[in-house]
């Protein structure tokens, strides 16, 4: 059974609204991730549904670099790719993709964070980038660590590893 795009982008938000966006205790009463709701009610989020792989490139004149200049060029905080295909790709392979294209996006300051629906990071046991597809966000880098810093200041990265924190800048140097 194929998903439409609409389908896709609803089962998406579903999570969001019931995952994403609710207070959780592993990150001191906060929601996952507390600026998501704000992005969403005032329609900061860019939604692509794109395909992609292991093997996908990103030239150019890519579909995926292509949506990334529209995002760059656009006043969107986030553009969030969901691939339809959910076994198009496997939760390592993702990460990796998008360690990839991190390289190739640095250039424009924006950096992406990979979900998918087996992704095994999680914080204390709560697995906060198992979106129900594979896919990835892109946001503007010099906008992340404002509102990262403005956490520093409450309990939400009380049960964090350090590992984690180093992955994320965090201590700021």
């Amino acid at each position: 059974m194929n998903e439409s795009d609409t389908e896709i982008i609803e089962s998406t938000l579903r999570w969001m609204t019931e995952f994403v966006e609710l207070p959780h205790p592993v990150f001191g009463d906060l929601p996952v991730c507390p600026f998501t709701k704000t992005a969403r009610l005032v329609n900061q989020i860019l939604f692509k549904i794109q395909r992609f792989s292991a093997l996908t490139e990103f030239d150019r004149d890519s579909a995926i670099m292509q949506s990334i200049h529209e995002f760059y060029n656009s006043d969107f905080e986030i553009m969030l790719v969901i691939n339809p295909e959910k076994t198009a790709i496997s939760a390592p392979q993702t990460q990796a993709l998008i360690e990839k294209l991190n390289h190739h996006i640095s250039e424009l300051s924006l950096l992406a964070f990979h979900v998918h629906p087996e992704e095994d990071f999680n914080i204390d046991g709560l697995y906060t980038r198992r979106m129900p597809y594979p896919g990835f966000t892109v946001q503007v880098n010099f906008q992340l660590k404002p509102v990262s810093d403005s956490l520093l200041k409450t309990e939400y990265y009380k049960n964090w590893t350090a590992q984690q924190l180093k992955y994320f800048g965090i201590p700021r140097n």
